[in-house]
């Protein structure tokens, strides 16, 4: 998981910020890198080189299905709810029309919005809470998907043991 430092960085510097309605006649490969294409919705930040109605990609996000293992290190999503979602607020960063995302930020949402889902506002609360030790930090709070990363290790660990 990224510090919460280091996401809200790239929550100020990320050269966009869109909101994006997903390609749904793809499905992606279980388990795999969702390379889907994306439409922009709404634009919240650019530095030019994208608008409402352009189409990207990314693929950073690892779909896998509920027997599968873990990839460790990206941004992961069960098949069926990366099949359901049909919005999603991201920050990212590359040479359009092929984009990364910037800290794995991103969060799935109903639909469209005026206003953005994800800010650095969100971030700089929660690390001054912390600071404080008001309250420990929810990962689900800060943008950030919770994961089950341990299901990586669990696996393995059930598999040696079995030796």
């Amino acid at each position: 998981m990224i510090p919460l430092e280091g996401c809200l960085h790239w929550r100020h510097t990320a050269p966009f910020h869109l909101q994006l309605e997903l390609d749904q006649q793809h499905i992606p490969r279980v388990p795999g890198f969702s390379n889907v294409r994306r439409r922009v919705v709404r634009v919240f930040r650019t530095d030019g080189r994208l608008s409402v109605g352009d189409q990207i990609t990314f693929g950073e996000i690892w779909v896998y299905g509920s027997g599968d293992d873990l990839a460790t290190g990206p941004m992961c999503m069960l098949v069926d709810e990366f099949n359901d979602a049909r919005y999603m607020e991201v920050y990212l960063s590359g040479n359009p029309p092929v984009l990364h995302l910037a800290a794995y930020e991103l969060r799935v949402i109903a639909a469209p919005t005026d206003r953005p889902t994800l800010t650095p506002e969100q971030l700089e609360q929660l690390i001054e809470e912390r600071s404080r030790g008001q309250q420990q930090v929810d990962p689900a709070q800060s943008g950030q998907p919770a994961g089950r990363w341990w299901q990586f290790w669990r696996s393995r660990l059930q598999a040696s043991m079995r030796r």
